[in-house]
């Protein structure tokens, strides 16, 4: 949605890239030995890392997201929604649903694209066809996790840069930002991050 409407002019990670702060949250995040949810259709990376890391896991396809999971309440340690809330028709019965099959103390780790980032503010005052706004911000995206149901919850800021979304100096970039930004990233997510991260806790 939001990520398909401004890919013409932002260059962004691949939407289940491992990139180095994705890595990062989930070895934050995830116990290794956990047992998995992983929602998405195309989870291969993640699943990859999760069978390295000693976690067994199970994928479903983001479709069967918001009805009944087909699953007992509390059979999952942790669960994954990577790139895949932009997409759902009903962000917050998706969440109760992934709360229902946690176990007391498990984790949900989410990412989405960050409507707040400062290239997709910079997009909506360029002039220039209409440009559809992605769907989260931090805030929203805490606030929706609390709504259902979820307790601890952390957010933050992934996968911003500078030159690589500048308008047509991407074509010079790595495509990674510099150590400097990521720094400032963690304390100005809502502006520089290009997606949100965020894991919660079900106690």
């Amino acid at each position: 949605m939001g990520e398909q409407a401004v890919a013409d002019t932002l260059v962004l990670p691949r939407p289940l890239e491992l990139t180095p702060a994705l890595r990062n949250l989930i070895e934050t995040v995830i116990p290794y030995g956990s047992h998995c949810l992983n929602v998405g259709r195309r989870a291969r990376a993640v699943n990859g890392w999760l069978g390295q890391h000693g976690c067994t896991h199970l994928t479903v396809d983001e479709s069967h997201l918001p009805a009944l999971l087909p699953f007992e309440p509390e059979s999952f340690d942790a669960a994954l929604l990577i790139g895949v809330l932009d997409r759902l028709a009903e962000p917050y019965r998706a969440a109760r649903q992934l709360h229902r099959v946690l176990r007391p103390g498990g984790v949900l780790l989410v990412t989405a694209a960050n409507d707040c980032y400062w290239r997709r503010r910079l997009d909506r005052v360029l002039p220039g066809e209409d440009r559809q706004p992605a769907t989260y911000s931090p805030g929203s995206l805490r606030r929706l996790l609390l709504d259902a149901g979820f307790n601890l919850v952390g957010v933050e800021g992934q996968d911003g840069a500078i030159v690589r979304d500048l308008p047509l100096a991407g074509r010079f970039s790595k495509g990674r930002s510099s150590a400097p930004y990521r720094a400032a990233e963690r304390f100005l997510p809502t502006l520089l991050g290009s997606r949100v991260g965020a894991f919660a806790v079900r106690l």
